[in-house]
C-alpha cells in the first residue's frame, strides 16, 4: 500500500490523471466573484425598492381635514424604522471592533428583515394616506428603513 502511495506522490498531477487543481481553485473563485456580482445586484435592487418607494410618497397627496389622521399609525412606522438603522450601525461597528465582529452577518439579517416589515408598514402608510406630517413620516421611515440595504450594498461591494 506504501508503494502506491509513494509512486502516486511521486508523479506530477497531469500524468497520474489528476485534474490540475490550481484550475478548479481559478474556477471556484470565479464562482463567488459572480455570486457576489449577483449579490450586489440583489442589494440594490433591495435598496431601489426603497428609494422607489420615497420616490412614489411624493405622489400621495395630504388629506386636507384632520378627520383622516393616523398619527399613532405613522409614529410607530417611524420609531420601528430605526430598529434597522440601530442594527446596521451595531453591524458597522462589527467590521471595525473586534467583539462585535461575530455580530455582523446576524444584525445585517436582522436589519433587513425589520427593513422588509417596515418596508410593508411604510406602503400601508401610503395607502391609508393622513396629514402632511402622517405622511412625512412615512417617507422619512422608508428612507431610513432603507438603511441596511444600503449598508449591503457597500458591504457586499468591498469583496470585488
Amino acid at each position: 500500500m506504501s508503494a502506491v502511495i509513494a509512486v502516486v506522490a511521486a508523479c506530477p498531477p497531469a500524468l497520474a490523471g489528476l485534474p490540475d487543481l490550481d484550475r478548479i481553485r481559478e474556477i471556484l473563485e470565479r464562482i463567488q466573484q459572480i455570486l457576489v456580482m449577483g449579490g450586489v445586484a440583489l442589494a440594490a435592487v433591495g435598496a431601489l425598492c426603497f428609494l422607489g418607494l420615497w420616490v412614489a410618497s411624493f405622489l400621495r397627496k395630504p388629506a386636507a381635514s384632520a378627520a383622516v389622521r393616523h398619527p399613532v399609525f405613522s409614529g410607530l412606522v417611524h420609531l420601528l424604522a430605526h430598529v434597522p438603522v440601530a442594527l446596521s450601525l451595531v453591524a458597522g461597528l462589527g467590521v471595525v471592533f473586534a467583539p462585535l465582529a461575530p455580530f455582523v452577518l446576524k444584525a445585517l439579517a436582522a436589519a433587513i428583515v425589520v427593513a422588509a416589515l417596515v418596508w410593508c408598514l411604510c406602503v400601508a402608510g401610503l395607502v391609508m394616506g393622513g396629514t402632511a406630517r402622517d405622511l412625512h413620516r412615512v417617507r422619512r421611515a422608508a428612507l431610513l428603513a432603507g438603511t441596511p440595504w444600503y449598508c449591503l450594498v457597500v458591504f457586499l461591494a468591498t469583496y470585488l
